[in-house]
């Protein structure tokens, strides 16, 4: 979508995506040690671009002041395009008869909800290794053997095999849209948040028509349609979901990773496995 509205608003300039690996296009650009040969890097953590930081063109992009603050880059080199949130979606009815009061990280660890919680790998929709070490603590403490393909955990909790799953917010929107019964929860002791960023590469052939595009991913144009059809989460403030039961970003708040760890895994034998 992104391009497609973009060649709407410049149809002269010819946009074309390659795609791998954060560690394969980081080694890539490094290699490339400043005459890369592509303009835009663009889906990484903050901790992926701060590793890359001087093979980046400094830009300032004229959509900074929208951008919630607590998700600007440290420096000029890399702009936040996108927040990726952990969410839970929970089947109210299965966890009613199971006798378990779903609210958060801590609740999970009821064993009423023994064997009845799931989740997608966290690394298929967020790139922060804070965020995916989390969510795979979690489920190493409440004892989910290993992740499950997003179709299966949302179908499963659906049709009430499973109370509780742990998924990315877009697509637990995405379903409950067809599923009104089901709730997405956000957990009361923090969500688990991350963004991801762009940045121009050093040394590539077009960088006026990069900075149009790091402008254009962080308008409101595109950053609305990306909410709306999309249902990503924006970086501006002045975008949000207008859906029941969805957050505004104001009201989201991150949780303390640490401090949250050492809730989850006090009295337990926790051994991180990934």
């Amino acid at each position: 979508m992104a391009v497609a509205m973009f060649n709407d608003q410049y149809p002269g300039i010819v946009v074309d995506v390659f795609s791998a690996k954060d560690a394969d296009l980081l080694s890539r650009i490094r290699a490339e040690g400043g005459a890369s040969r592509g303009d835009v890097l663009l889906g990484g953590s903050e901790a992926a671009f701060h590793s890359v930081e001087s093979l980046l063109v400094p830009y300032l992009s004229k959509n900074l002041n929208a951008i919630h603050e607590a998700y600007l880059a440290q420096g000029t080199a890399y702009t936040p395009v996108q927040l990726n949130v952990s969410a839970m979606i929970v089947n109210p009815v299965a966890a009613r008869q199971l006798g378990a009061d779903v609210k958060g990280w801590e609740s999970l660890k009821d064993e009423k909800l023994s064997g009845k919680v799931l989740y997608m790998d966290p690394a298929r929709f967020s790139a922060d290794e804070r965020q995916v070490a989390f969510i795979n603590m979690v489920a190493d403490t409440v004892n989910i053997a290993s992740p499950s393909a997003p179709s299966f955990v949302l179908n499963a909790v659906n049709a009430g095999q499973f109370a509780v799953g742990i998924t990315s917010e877009d697509k637990a929107i995405e379903y409950k849209a067809d599923n009104k019964d089901l709730q997405i929860l956000y957990a009361q002791e923090g969500t688990a948040v991350s963004a991801s960023y762009a940045g121009i590469l050093a040394g590539g052939a077009n960088e006026g028509n990069a900075r149009l595009f790091i402008d254009f991913l962080t308008s409101k144009a595109y950053q609305q349609a990306a909410a709306d059809e999309l249902y990503l989460r924006s970086v501006r403030t002045d975008v949000d979901f207008a859906l029941k039961g969805v957050l505004r970003t104001s009201e989201l708040r991150a949780v303390n990773y640490d401090a949250m760890t050492l809730r989850l895994t006090a009295n337990a034998d926790y051994v991180a496995k990934r």
